[in-house]
């Protein structure tokens, strides 16, 4: 079985792009961490006063949730695609 990799982001603004849709899924209830399992890097992230999201605020568990969730079959990658055309 081959495995896909992740498209890392290369800019702040593919990676807060990435947050932002994480931020959507879980608001939508449409991911469920199992009992156990430590979320407390994802209550940690905080905006800067410009509103964009702090970096240094951003934990690896936070980091590879955001990376795995805009790979979720069934949707978030590609109901956000078209963002990216309209926002150079």
């Amino acid at each position: 079985m081959k495995t896909e990799t992740f498209n890392t982001p290369t800019t702040r603004a593919a990676f807060e792009r990435k947050l932002n849709i994480l931020k959507e899924v879980i608001e939508g209830g449409r991911i469920q961490f199992a009992m156990g399992v430590r979320t407390d890097g994802l209550t940690r992230v905080r905006c800067l006063p410009n509103g964009r999201i702090d970096l240094l605020s951003i934990d690896e568990s936070t980091r590879l949730t955001a990376n795995m969730v805009e790979g979720f079959p069934g949707g978030t990658a590609s109901d956000h695609e078209d963002e990216d055309e309209d926002n150079p």
